[in-house]
């Protein structure tokens, strides 16, 4: 750990490390995590990102002040804020969650009821008033997923008129896998914007933003808590159901019982499926652009190979596309 960021963890929230572990295997190339434990010998998550989360770090403090337990809440510094900067990066710090994620054991009928509970609490509560989101509605990203498919069509069709027959190369396999799967591509971007013209006005709440399973972590009483909420914003509650109702983990598909245990226990609202369905397609061109984004930049190997994976899952049967595909009726 940085020193400058030992000495911010001393000054601003009160706390000596006396053990530093770095944690590897998070989504956000532009954060850093580590788990401390302080000379009293509790752990803790220590966060350095270079993205502007307050606003998401100002809602997950605002419910924990009301006593609600299942948003992890961050610890406030001495000035009684949850964060602090140190250089361009924003610091949190919030209870280390000992246990399991979801990811890999799972939910219970009993744990998706409950999360259904945390995520009504969520969006039933009052936004932060002094921090702006950052993030305005499904967008996730400063390009439009249409902007991004747009640039990466036109980088895809110019490396396919420039194909020729000397040897195979790995800018060749991805302009194929392009190709094959474009017309699903155009065909998201076109619903999309045909739903949009439908769309009809309806109460804007907090958003968590990204609430799949990665985002959730079992504690040792098997409790469910959403962490991260670094794409948090104010809007329309389908965001986060999007991830509830089609689900993006291939790994880890969202079955009917699954849906019906989540309801029972967020408790009655009539879903715009309109509207669902217009964030199912945009969030699926974010997820796919995305990718090939990286892969088109990335000269790393194990990189290569983790995205190669990615992109068969996304673009395979149980992936967000299919889904939606699923959705639409074909």
């Amino acid at each position: 750990m940085p020193l400058a960021l030992a000495a911010t963890l001393q000054a601003e929230f009160g706390l000596r490390a006396e053990t530093v572990e770095l944690v590897s295997g998070g989504f956000d190339p532009a954060a850093t995590l580590w788990r401390i434990v302080d000379e009293g010998g509790r752990g803790w998550a220590v966060k350095a990102t270079q993205r502007d989360c307050r606003y998401g770090l100002a809602l997950a403090s605002a419910v924990s002040r009301d006593g609600f337990t299942g948003v992890v809440a961050p610890r406030l510094t001495r000035a009684h804020m949850p964060w602090s900067m140190t250089g361009k990066s924003l610091v949190s710090v919030s209870p280390w969650i000992g246990g399991d994620d979801a990811v890999t054991t799972g939910l219970s009928s009993d744990q998706w009821g409950e999360l259904g509970k945390i995520l009504r609490v969520l969006h039933e509560h009052c936004p932060p008033r002094s921090i702006t989101p950052v993030r305005r509605g499904i967008r996730r990203t400063d390009h439009d997923a249409r902007t991004r498919l747009s640039r990466l069509d036109r980088h895809f069709t110019s490396l396919w008129l420039q194909k020729n027959s000397d040897g195979y190369s790995e800018a060749d396999r991805l302009t194929d896998l392009w190709h094959e799967h474009r017309s699903r591509f155009m065909r998201l971007d076109r619903t999309a914007r045909e739903l949009k013209a439908l769309r009809t006005p309806a109460p804007r709440v907090p958003c968590h933003g990204d609430p799949h399973l990665g985002n959730v972590l079992l504690d040792e009483h098997g409790h469910p808590w959403l962490i991260d909420l670094d794409e948090a914003t104010t809007a329309h509650r389908e965001i986060d159901m999007v991830l509830i109702e089609l689900g993006v983990l291939p790994s880890r598909p969202i079955h009917l019982a699954d849906r019906h245990a989540f309801w029972g226990g967020y408790g009655a609202f009539d879903l715009d499926e309109t509207r669902l369905t217009r964030f199912g397609c945009v969030r699926a061109l974010e997820d796919v652009t995305s990718v090939f984004r990286s892969f088109t930049k990335s000269l790393d190997v194990a990189d290569r190979d983790v995205l190669r994976a990615t992109l068969h899952d996304l673009l395979g049967p149980r992936g967000l596309i299919a889904l939606v595909e699923e959705r639409l009726g074909s």
